[in-house]
């Protein structure tokens, strides 16, 4: 019974899901050619068990709103795209508050993509090129395999937090400013872009730090025994001073190796990163770091059903120059009076995930949930061991 009406779900819904929010479609129209609604809801819940610094035991509970962003993307004028989308939830009723309360906020609190691109290759007709862009507004600044996948497209319950160290993101963890130009030409795509750290909760500027950033992605799929096979190079450097925003909690700069293989049920993809914390406002949390992720992934029922794991190992040289995800343990740190976990810092971290994913309407229905073991050293001494187990709806048009 069950069986059969996921089946007629998948059947009957799942494609109008897909387009739902498709308003306006009109190829030869001389303004706007096509308009579409934009709607993404993630609804989490989360488990932490473990021990701080000390070898005290503690357990804590989370439930949230994950995610709730809304939007707007089209075409207008033959060459041009536009997207817009809002974070209209704040939910901070996990926190601890200095008034004594908490809240779950809802209405803009700043923007997750807010651009402009220029189809350049259909309007100059470059012969060697197969597309080109230009492009400004706010975007993502991707380093790291997990952040090539939009958070609708996750893999993962919540990305790792190398992957979000190295992520360029402002002081209110939203996407900056940038402008940019990419092409694709044969099996290469190339990505050069200017980042603000300028934060702003709309468009925002120019006053602050500058990052310069370049990207080469070579997809080798269709050249290859693999039905995926792809090579994504990435670098950034920063220019600003700790006196100015800056992104990406203000690394100097940071240069990724991303391996994505697939065939069949199967795929793996690899993250391989280096990089320098830059100023901060504490010598401890300077320095180098590096680190390596392994995500390896099976479908048991193709389309339907997947197994997810993932493996991370990152290391500083100096004692906070890492800082777990706040998600969940910096969290219960904070609620937490009686445990010490440093703030979730210190200078090597070890995690395993296992995941399993079910897709009611592929990517765009989904339920993620996993659990993930994490083991936070500082200068030779444990400052978090425990475990965190989660799940999430997640949908998506």
């Amino acid at each position: 019974m069950i069986q059969s009406s996921i089946a007629q779900m998948k059947e009957e819904i799942c494609p109008k899901l897909k387009h739902f929010g498709r308003f306006y479609e009109n190829p030869d129209g001389k303004v706007l050619q096509n308009a579409k609604l934009f709607l993404s809801y993630q609804h989490q819940v989360g488990h932490i068990s473990g021990k701080d610094g000390k070898g005290k035991d503690f357990k804590d509970d989370f439930e949230e709103f994950r995610r709730f962003w809304m939007g707007l993307t089209g075409s207008f004028g033959t060459y041009w795209k536009f997207k817009v989308v809002s974070q209209l939830s704040n939910d901070r009723h996990n926190h601890p508050s200095s008034s004594g309360g908490s809240y779950r906020q809802w209405g803009h609190e700043t923007y997750r993509a807010a651009n402009i691109t220029f189809n350049a290759g259909k309007f100059w007709a470059i012969p060697s090129l197969d597309s080109m862009e230009i492009g400004y507004g706010r975007r993502t600044g991707r380093m790291a395999d997990e952040w090539q996948r939009s958070s609708t497209m996750i893999n993962c319950l919540e990305r790792s937090s190398f992957s979000n160290k190295l992520w360029l993101y402002d002081r209110e963890k939203g996407n900056p400013m940038a402008t940019w130009i990419k092409w694709r030409a044969d099996t290469n795509t190339f990505d050069i872009a200017v980042f603000s750290g300028t934060y702003d909760d709309y468009i925002g500027g120019w006053n602050d730090s500058k990052v310069y950033y370049v990207s080469w992605l070579a997809d080798h799929s269709d050249n290859s025994t693999f039905d995926l096979k792809e090579f994504w190079l990435s670098y950034y450097r920063q220019d600003g001073s700790i006196y100015e925003d800056r992104l990406a909690g203000g690394n100097e700069w940071a240069v990724s190796l991303v391996n994505r293989l697939g065939n069949g049920p199967w795929a793996l993809h690899s993250t391989v990163a280096f990089g320098n914390n830059g100023d901060q406002t504490s010598s401890e949390r300077e320095g180098d770091f590096g680190g390596l992720v392994l995500m390896p992934m099976y479908w048991i029922k193709e389309n339907r059903l997947k197994c997810v794991g993932r493996y991370l190992y990152q290391q500083s040289k100096q004692t906070e120059g890492l800082k777990l995800n706040s998600r969940y343990a910096p969290l219960s740190d904070k609620r937490n009076g009686t445990i010490d976990l440093n703030g979730g810092r210190g200078d090597k971290h070890q995690a395993f995930y296992l995941g399993l994913n079910y897709y009611f309407c592929g990517e765009n229905l989904k339920l993620i949930s996993g659990i993930q073991h994490d083991d936070l050293s500082s200068n030779g001494s444990t400052q978090y061991r425990g475990w965190t187990l989660g799940s999430s709806f997640r949908i998506w048009f």
